[in-house]
């Protein structure tokens, strides 16, 4: 038996309605006429009634055969999409430079973040076949709608501030794969101290990340550059290629002599 089916039939007072109603809308997200009915014993007028008196309330959302539930707008959403239309554009530029990097028919690593996303995006418009192991479930729900990728999705927490999975068992779920080339994003870029983050469980995912894998692509877009973090994450000795929309000549310069290559569109 249902949550639903074990609701009461044939009650009598509008409040009562009301509560199995509110149920079964917050248990099945919507929710039509013919399934109120049967959770609630009520007429169909009856019912119409009742689900005009709670959308006006704000307590759902009417439909033409019944009622939804009203999503509730999700702050990491906002805040995401904040940091994602920073600097868009610079962050399409840098995933379409960093996306011809892939090698086809290979395993990557991809990790959390707004200039990661946008790196997805260029790597299923080239079609390449491929798998992509990710921390980021964003990025494995986009992905798995593309034909030629395969998606890993690494385990962990769940991150507060991104949609990136932390902690032992991601480490765990990389240690067990070997990539051609991790693709990496990051919170700073600094010229003694190299690829930094805000949190320490990013940095440590990163850097498990690049031990298991050929090649090591750091992408960050200008405004990361020169900035300081409290996690050390990659030294430049770990790193093979920055992608980033613009540097400093100073920074290209003592890069190269770190043997790191940079990449700009």
């Amino acid at each position: 038996m249902s949550d639903l089916d074990a609701g009461a039939v044939g009650v009598s007072t509008s409040a009562e309605r009301e509560a199995l109603i509110l149920h079964a809308v917050e248990q099945r997200r919507i929710v039509g006429l013919a399934e109120l009915q049967e959770v609630t014993g009520a007429s169909l007028a009856t019912l119409r009634r009742d689900l005009s008196r709670l959308a006006e309330q704000g307590t759902l959302e009417r439909t033409r055969g019944g009622a939804r539930a009203i999503e509730v707008p999700s702050t990491l959403d906002e805040e995401y999409e904040s940091r994602r239309l920073r600097k868009a554009r610079e962050k399409t530029q840098i995933g379409h430079v960093a996306s011809e990097l892939v090698p086809p028919e290979s395993l990557v690593f991809i990790n959390d973040g707004s200039t990661m996303l946008a790196f997805a995006h260029e790597v299923a418009a080239s079609a390449k076949e491929l798998t992509v192991a990710t921390s980021a479930l964003n990025i494995a729900e986009f992905l798995a709608a593309v034909p030629t990728v395969d998606v890993l999705c690494l385990g962990g927490f769940l991150r507060h501030s991104s949609f990136g999975t932390v902690g032992p068992l991601a480490a765990r779920s990389l240690e067990a794969l070997t990539a051609s080339v991790a693709f990496i994003g990051c919170d700073a870029i600094d010229p003694a101290f190299g690829v930094m983050w805000r949190s320490v469980d990013d940095a440590h995912v990163a850097r498990v990340m690049a031990s298991r894998s050929q090649t090591v692509v750091v992408l960050a877009d200008s405004s990361k550059l020169g900035l300081r973090a409290p996690a050390s994450g990659l030294s430049w000795a770990e790193v093979d290629v920055l992608v980033t929309d613009d540097a400093p000549v100073e920074l290209r310069e003592r890069l190269g002599h770190e043997g790191v290559k940079v990449m700009r569109p």
